[in-house]
């Protein structure tokens, strides 16, 4: 024991680091026991067949598939193959116990605290305050969407890859032998395989270059290190930029709520603020809908203007800032810059706390290098406790927003009242209490008539008032609301308006090309006798979903087309389906000679 503390005492950075992941262990342990969470968790886990099988044509999909509908809704918009290679891998050892999937995320974060020590640490900063920023680091609040939801995997690794770049280039740079450096590239190309934003932490090796040089053995290494990392993090790069630009993801198509600069300011000063842990944490703020506050647009001016005074003015006279603070600065602007809208003009979010996963790395460094500075350690101690423990509270509040769909949609509208799409959520998780979801709805409609509100409402009052109904399903469908479109459609085929219903199917096939929008077409176009137009979409239902009710449709096609022995194949495929068997084998028999 007495040992112990003598350890303790020599390598107090140390004691913190093991503080950081065990407080962060315990933190998160209650994600461990939950499922999935109706926020893309259910296409990129809960029913994505392809990572669920793996293949040689499922390895060739992620890797070089970069057009086809079947990768676009399976493996989402951006080019993330380290990412869908994780989630593969945890079907291969948890199988659907999605618990499991929960505690990769956690070792993940783990991991990552462990990297970055190890690395700021040999870039030679103190090992003392490097331990008290990666506590306070470890324990924000901003980092419970990352850690407690399975979808934002994808940043888990680019933090965990960057990390192990950082650290193979820092032993690189300090005389290491080349292994280090092909560690750290292959690394920086997982990293930008993982999420793309991850890229700029990478670049931020170039920012700590110079403004810590004491390990550096040589210049010339360094720069080899740096063009042989940025090389290849490039080159990675490149597939990841076509896909977002093929999809939209990135742009300028999308209206802003503000001006551009606006917006550029605002959000880094919603940022800061987030940093500070002055917002609480939710999955939608009000910025996104009405753009930032006067504070924040004035807050995101002065702090930026600081923060890059801080990094690139030269040390001279009476401007002396600690080379930590210099390092944090860094961090938070090459962290804070491909979610600026000043690079990367993101279409899908405006601000999410998941963005603040690696910048909250440097204002963590600038806030424990004022702490060393002060002189009593009784002040230090004190200090450091407080700053944990309301860390700790907001990180607990934060990750129980993840606990249920029900609790994380009441924080989102709570946050953001008038979020249409979060309310319709909202209602959606309260699929199970019919007086409460008509409750919530009521309320949503008076805050937003956002499409699948309308949607909503008109699912739920189609039983009573099909009329109502049905043109509460056009609004939504006029509104732009691919599903609605889809749900028009069957219910005008129903009607026997069917020239109408083609119409509103082939719309929302094209706009979300899904295994039930294709389905929908398919089964108006069947009703036509548009064998063809039937065939086709049902092979794209099929091929996004291969499941009998698709192939019995797919079948249905080809007898449509008089191609009654393609037909029987597929029949008998599926002739013992619990659900669907009778008739599949009704239609097969049918077909015999």
């Amino acid at each position: 024991m007495q040992g112990l503390v003598e350890r303790a005492r020599r390598d107090p950075g140390g004691v913190m680091l093991v503080a950081a992941l065990l407080v962060a262990a315990a933190l998160y342990a209650p994600t461990l026991s939950r499922g999935l969470i109706n926020y893309d968790d259910p296409w990129l886990v809960g029913e994505n067949w392809m990572l669920q099988h793996p293949s040689p044509s499922t390895l060739h999909s992620i890797f070089f598939d970069l057009h086809s509908p079947q990768r676009f809704l399976l493996l989402g918009a951006e080019y993330l193959p380290v990412r869908d290679l994780s989630i593969m891998g945890d079907f291969a050892i948890w199988g659907d116990w999605y618990p499991g999937f929960h505690i990769t995320n956690l070792v993940l974060y783990l991991a990552a605290i462990g990297l970055w020590f190890a690395a700021l640490t040999r870039f030679g900063i103190d090992r003392k305050l490097v331990g008290i920023a990666i506590l306070l680091w470890a324990l924000h609040p901003a980092h419970a969407e990352s850690v407690a939801w399975i979808t934002e995997r994808k940043g888990l690794l680019g933090l965990a890859f960057a990390g192990t770049c950082a650290l193979g280039y820092a032993r690189f740079r300090r005389g290491g032998g080349v292994g280090y450096l092909a560690l750290a590239m292959l690394a920086a190309v997982c990293a930008v395989w993982s999420k793309a934003p991850a890229a700029f932490a990478v670049g931020a090796l170039a920012g700590l270059e110079l403004v810590l040089p004491r390990s550096r053995v040589s210049w010339r290494r360094s720069l080899v290190g740096l063009v042989a990392i940025g090389t290849v993090a490039a080159a990675a790069f490149v597939p990841v930029v076509l896909l977002a630009r093929a999809n939209a993801i990135v742009g300028t198509e999308t209206p802003l709520p503000v001006g551009r600069i606006e917006l550029v300011l605002g959000v880094h000063g919603f940022y800061l603020r987030s940093a500070a842990m002055a917002i609480r944490n939710a999955v939608s703020y009000p910025l996104s809908i009405h753009g930032p506050s006067a504070f924040d647009i004035a807050l995101g001016v002065c702090g930026l203007a600081l923060l890059v005074a801080l990094a690139v003015v030269p040390r001279r006279g009476r401007w002396k800032p600690p080379e930590a603070i210099r390092v944090g600065a860094i961090l938070w602007l090459f962290g804070w810059l491909p979610v600026s809208y000043l690079v990367l003009p993101l279409q899908r979010m405006f601000v999410a706390d998941r963005y603040l996963l690696f910048p909250t790395l440097g204002t963590s460094l600038v806030v424990a290098a004022g702490i060393v500075r002060l002189t009593r350690p009784s002040i230090r101690r004190a200090l450091i406790a407080a700053i944990a423990l309301a860390a700790m509270l907001r990180s607990l509040d934060a990750q129980s927003s993840w606990s249920s769909p029900r609790n994380l949609w009441a924080r989102a509208v709570e946050s953001n009242p008038d979020d249409g799409n979060a309310w319709a959520m909202y209602v959606e998780s309260l699929a199970g209490d019919r007086e409460k979801a008509e409750a919530a709805l009521a309320e949503a409609l008076h805050h937003s008539n956002n499409p699948r509100l309308l949607m909503r409402q008109a699912l739920s009052v189609l039983d009573s008032d099909r009329t109502r109904g049905i043109e509460l399903m056009r609004r939504a469908a006029e509104g732009g609301e691919p599903i609605a479109m889809s749900n028009l459609a069957l219910l005008l085929l129903a009607d026997g308006a069917q020239e109408e219903a083609l119409s509103w199917a082939r719309r929302g096939a094209v706009l979300r090309p899904n295994a039930h929008a294709q389905r929908t077409l398919g089964k108006v176009a069947l009703a036509m006798h548009h064998g063809d137009e039937a065939l086709s979409a049902f092979g794209r239902a099929l091929d996004l979903e291969p499941t009998c009710a698709n192939r019995f449709n797919f079948a249905l096609a080809l007898v449509e087309l008089d191609r009654r022995a393609e037909a029987r194949p597929h029949l008998e495929a599926c002739a013992s389906d619990p659900v669907l068997g009778i008739r599949i084998r009704q239609l097969r028999d049918s077909l015999s000679p």
